[in-house]
């Protein structure tokens, strides 16, 4: 099995940098720099394993989801809006950046998978969708890129438009769920969003996260 040096590890990783040597490495579509390994979620942070080995004995028994699929492998990352849940213990969490931490959100809407699309292609007569947790969507239908996709019984496209609720999900207010109270484009520079919480900020707009009638934590 792959691993990392600990004491290099991503800064959000949640571990004691000098009680081994080496931790697994992430594998699959999530971002080493947005998400951690499964076995650091079960055991770091969550408190369901003490060992890598009792990781992997939950992960065997298809008791670890993400977004409502067994996880496979404890090296399979869990990154920023994906849900996680236990079924066994009836918890679920959403996955938030607070800074440069991951903060997992008690939630009970874990059906609801949140994506947003950072590009598209065509396929035939359809699209393939890239979306911000490094997998794809096939489809015929047709969405604007920078939108949110909402997986339930069906699927929701929410508009990243001025008087969304947006969720911040990098930079320097990484974590902020707010109204997206204008929106300035710039042709040569990234667009920006300007944002009203308790103070008003910008942030560029490929840090915004458009969502609707999702549970994001305390902060709605």
């Amino acid at each position: 099995m792959a691993h990392d040096k600990r004491l290099p590890a991503p800064k959000h990783y949640p571990i004691k940098r000098k009680e081994t040597k080496y931790i697994s490495t992430i594998e699959g579509s999530r971002s080493r720099e947005n998400a951690v390994p499964a076995v650091v979620v079960l055991r770091e942070i969550l408190g369901y394993a003490e060992n890598e080995t009792d990781a992997k004995k939950i992960v065997q028994d298809r008791e670890l989801l993400r977004n409502g699929e067994p996880v496979t492998d404890i090296r399979q990352g869990i990154g920023i809006l994906d849900t996680v849940e236990l079924p066994k213990t009836e918890e679920a969490y959403r996955v938030l950046r607070s800074g440069q931490d991951l903060r997992f959100v008690p939630v009970t809407d874990e059906e609801k998978v949140v994506t947003k699309i950072v590009g598209k292609d065509s396929e035939g007569d359809g699209y393939v969708y890239r979306l911000h947790n490094g997998e794809n969507y096939r489809t015929d239908d047709e969405y604007a890129t920078g939108n949110t996709l909402i997986f339930n019984s069906s699927v929701t496209e929410v508009e990243l438009e001025e008087g969304a609720q947006v969720v911040v999900i990098d930079g320097k207010h990484a974590g902020q769920i707010a109204e997206l109270k204008e929106i300035s484009e710039h042709r040569m520079n990234p667009d920006i969003g300007v944002i009203e919480a308790d103070t008003e900020f910008e942030t560029q707009l490929k840090n915004l996260v458009a969502v609707e009638k999702v549970q994001l934590g305390e902060e709605q």
